[in-house]
Parts: structure tokens; C-alpha cells; sequence
């Protein structure tokens, strides 16, 4: 199962698909609170899929944004936390 992070103007997608095959996806707008609302949307996700963290042995992050940018950081950093649990 791979978690891509798509990161646009604002704006955050994330897509859960398994070898390749789309499983589903959800959206939201961030301003100052990305780091709440990506862990909240990430937590429904999986939930509405009944998808255990467990099963995510990949991550992508896309977008627009830089590698240098705080958005990018706070991305990166979640992730990590989540190979920790892993």
C-alpha cells in the first residue's frame, strides 16, 4: 500500500493505492494548521477503508511546493513519525 502527499497552493490531497490500483483519496485546505488536520484527514482515510498504518510500506510527497519549504518539512516530518509506528 502506498501514501502519496500531494501538496498544492494551500491545499493537501492524499491517495491510498495498492500495486498500483487507486483505493481512495481525500482532500482539504490548510492555513496554520497542517500538521492537525493532515494527521485528523489521514486518521479518516484510513478508517473509512478500514485500512490499518500498518499496511502503508510507502510514501510519496508531490507537488508545487519546495523541499526547502515549511510545508514540505511539516510533511516530511509526519511521515517519519509514521515509519517509526511502523
Amino acid at each position: 500500500m502506498r501514501l502519496t502527499i500531494n501538496l498544492e497552493n494551500e491545499k493537501v490531497k492524499l491517495e491510498l493505492t495498492r500495486n498500483g490500483r487507486f483505493i481512495d483519496s481525500a482532500g482539504f485546505s490548510y492555513y496554520h494548521d497542517l500538521e492537525d488536520k493532515l494527521i485528523t484527514n489521514l486518521d479518516k482515510l484510513l478508517k473509512r477503508n478500514r485500512i490499518s498504518i500498518h499496511s502503508i510500506k510507502s510514501y510519496k510527497i508531490l507537488g508545487n511546493q519546495g523541499q526547502e519549504t515549511t510545508t514540505h518539512k511539516i510533511v516530511e516530518a509526519v511521515v517519519c513519525g509514521l515509519k517509526v509506528t511502523l
